[in-house]
């Protein structure tokens, strides 16, 4: 059982708005206190969704994230998802993948308005020392998150594991660079598990000053999210966990002290996701296990009067196709997918009291 730390704030669909296929979120909040969040504006081939630009988009909020408004345009000209972040000295810096007829090169993009960015340099990455569990190198790399130390910068980008088959056990690969721009893998920084990083982690450096490394992983029928803090980003603390995974996911602490987490998801019939929370204070745990259409949970100190289903991804309220018992003091609940199928179950999430706490 999980503690329940973060409660549902917004969502938002694929092919709204005259958008394609809504991806990777990430925040930013300006001096103002108004909040941007970033996106990849995408075709999707497993949909046959097609026709979109593949650039970076954004949404603007000046209420702290409870409702957002589509800004018209490009952001950033790149065709992969980005990192976001505040330089130190002022403005704002983001990275993302440029293809290139010697490989892909992890690009720098700089702005001092935290809303237009535009390209300062980067560099191809040779990810071959970054190790699996097995000894496997990495060939194709996915969308790093990239923190600004004093030594350097440090990112975070998991294997792909490109035209290779299931059950992955993807890596996570320690970048580093002295300037944001040429970068190389410290292999001694590599997280390689027995069990699969999913999706893209998040590297981010907390209001307190503290760097805390996001890890979506698939066990099998646990799909979680695996949360590690650093004071240096070289020695790691023990895992946190939250009880359901968060794809994509992306920090950010408001100055008001709320602290906020972006994350994604897929479902094969509606497309992608953009979805914030926020860290909330709940009497509620829970487990969460999924099987290839299925779901159940067991939740500790909710009435089932408080339970609600959704799916996020098909905005689909889905509370009455499930199943409430009592069970060793708690709930269990069951839920079973009307499409057989990877994506069924991923983007179905219980909601539980006012403040909406996910699982």
């Amino acid at each position: 059982m999980q503690a329940l730390k973060y409660g549902l704030v917004w969502s938002f669909t694929s092919q709204q708005m005259g958008l394609g296929n809504v991806s990777d979120p990430a925040l930013l909040q300006l001096p103002d206190g108004t909040l941007r969040l970033f996106f990849k504006n995408g075709n999707e081939p497993q949909m046959g969704l097609t026709g979109f630009d593949n650039k970076i988009h954004s949404f603007v909020s000046d209420d702290s994230g409870a409702s957002w408004s589509l800004e018209e345009g490009i952001r950033i000209d790149v065709n992969s998802p980005v990192s976001i972040g505040a330089e130190p000295d002022g403005g704002y810096s983001a990275w993302g993948w440029v293809p290139g007829s010697d490989g892909d090169a992890l690009t720098r993009f700089q702005s001092q308005d935290g809303r237009d960015f535009t390209s300062v340099g980067g560099a191809v990455v040779d990810a071959s020392t970054c190790l699996d569990i097995a000894g496997k190198p990495s060939n194709l790399l996915g969308d790093p998150q990239v923190v600004q130390l004093d030594s350097g910068f440090v990112a975070y980008a998991h294997d792909l594991a490109a035209l290779q088959d299931p059950p992955f056990t993807r890596p996570a690969c320690r970048l580093v660079s002295p300037d944001g721009i040429s970068w190389e893998v410290d292999a001694d920084g590599t997280f390689a598990f027995e069990y699969d990083i999913q999706s893209n982690p998040e590297l981010y450096k907390n209001i307190a000053g503290e760097l805390e490394l996001w890890f979506p992983v698939d066990r099998g029928i646990q799909k979680i999210t695996e949360i590690r803090t650093s004071s240096d980003g070289v020695t790691w603390g023990a895992n946190e966990v939250l009880s359901w995974m968060a794809p994509d996911p992306d920090r950010l602490d408001l100055s008001n002290g709320r602290k906020l987490l972006a994350f994604g998801g897929f479902d094969q019939r509606a497309g992608g996701l953009l979805a914030l929370a926020e860290q909330v204070e709940s009497p509620y745990s829970a487990s969460r296990s999924e099987s290839f259409d299925g779901i159940e949970w067991r939740i500790l100190a909710a009435d089932p009067a408080e339970i609600q289903a959704w799916n996020l991804c098909r905005d689909i309220d889905e509370t009455a196709n499930l199943e409430i018992s009592e069970d060793d003091d708690g709930l269990r609940v069951l839920y079973q997918s009307d499409a057989e199928g990877p994506g069924s179950t991923s983007c179905v999430f219980l909601l539980i009291g006012d403040t909406k706490a996910l699982t």
